[in-house]
């Protein structure tokens, strides 16, 4: 049986071609020209052996679940942010720059671009790609919704960048008419509703409307961030770490994780550094029994191969041990295995529970689509 795709490994040049032809698409897809544009630049520089094959070459073996093509550019972009390289920043949006019309023109400020940057391009590429959409906690507050869980929760987020995601809670939110999160937010999520409105809240109710068997969004009491190289987005330099991933030619995205920097500053969360994510998640379970929210998204391929069984374990062994007063839910939004174009969000809960598909989402959080309960 072949590995996933999120699991190859390649080595040449061609191959690598093809991983930058693949991000290409996706980029096309989810709204950025620039990218799309690029990449397709760096798909046939790379397949010539030419200078983005030569800072690629001692990476070739990443995974294509490490996203390389995204190291690279993301390395770039944070290069143009910081002040260092201001040719390339005057090619990019977000840098006060304009995108070049002309193919050539781009390729070239980027082929001077690697002349002058390799030794941090080279660096960049040993980094984890920083997936810190906030455009994702729309859902993954619809989510939070729908699992129910009593007041107290100790949410825990696996794969966590800058832990911007760990405060959904503290978004205003609105799917249709339902309404989530405090309306004064600086972050403000209207993901566009296709097909169903709700499948399992009525969503002309308000808040004072719970009572009537409508779940309610369980306060949270306790946010625990788990990465390989957590983000302190509250510091200028981790800030524009997560801002370099953002592609440039979106500034409704980089809004977006500016505001949401915002309000964690205001809202403290305990982001850990840890070696093996299996084992952290073990330990934070192991703590005493409360409502227990685990959330991860789009951060499932970059965990290695041998850690994942691991944690899915873990969870099911202490979702074992859950009680009604104590409940555990598994919150997923990843890739959805039967249309890779769009993201699925499932849930699990314990004690009783099986597994829900809940919705449909577009990967930066631009629509979701509800699957009726």
């Amino acid at each position: 049986m072949s590995p996933p795709p999120s699991d190859r490994v390649a080595t040449s040049a061609v191959e690598w071609a093809g991983r930058f032809h693949s991000q290409a698409a996706a980029c096309d897809e989810l709204g950025s020209p620039l990218y799309g544009r690029l990449m397709r630049l760096l798909a046939e520089d790379c397949r010539a052996e030419g200078s983005t094959w030569s800072v690629l070459r001692p990476h070739a073996a990443l995974r294509f679940g490490q996203a390389g093509p995204l190291r690279l550019v993301g390395a770039a972009h944070r290069l143009a942010l910081v002040g260092r390289a201001p040719s390339w920043a005057a090619c990019l949006p977000s840098c006060g720059g304009v995108v070049p019309d002309d193919d050539a023109e781009l390729g070239d400020a980027w082929a001077a671009l690697v002349a002058e940057h390799p030794v941090e391009l080279d660096a960049g590429l040993a980094r984890e790609v920083q997936t810190n959409e906030v455009g994702r906690a729309a859902a993954l507050a619809y989510g939070a919704l729908l699992a129910g869980l009593p007041d107290g929760v100790r949410l825990v987020e696996l794969g966590c960048s800058g832990g911007l995601n760990l405060r959904h809670d503290r978004y205003e939110v609105r799917l249709g008419s339902l309404r989530l999160g405090p309306p004064d937010s600086p972050v403000r999520l209207r993901p566009e509703v296709r097909g169903f409105a709700d499948p399992g809240v009525d969503p002309d109710v308000g808040d004072d409307a719970r009572s009537a068997g409508v779940p309610s969004q369980g306060a949270v009491v306790e946010r625990i961030g788990l990465d390989p190289h957590p983000v302190d987005v509250t510091d200028s330099e981790g800030l524009a770490t997560l801002l370099s991933f953002v592609w440039p030619d979106q500034p409704e995205r980089i809004a977006r994780v500016r505001a949401a920097a915002s309000v964690a500053a205001e809202v403290p969360a305990d982001l850990r550094a840890v070696v093996d994510t299996a084992d952290a998640l073990s330990e934070v379970l192991a703590a005493p029994a409360a409502p227990t929210l685990v959330q991860h998204s789009i951060v499932w391929q970059y965990i290695p191969v041998d850690q994942r069984w691991r944690i899915t374990e873990t969870l099911e062994e202490a979702g074992r041990r859950a009680t009604a007063a104590a409940p555990l839910a598994w919150l997923r939004y990843e890739p959805d295995e039967w249309g890779r174009t769009r993201a699925a969000l499932w849930l699990r809960r314990w004690p009783g529970g099986g597994d829900r598909l809940l919705a449909h989402a577009d990967f930066h959080g631009r629509w979701i689509s509800p699957v009726p309960a």
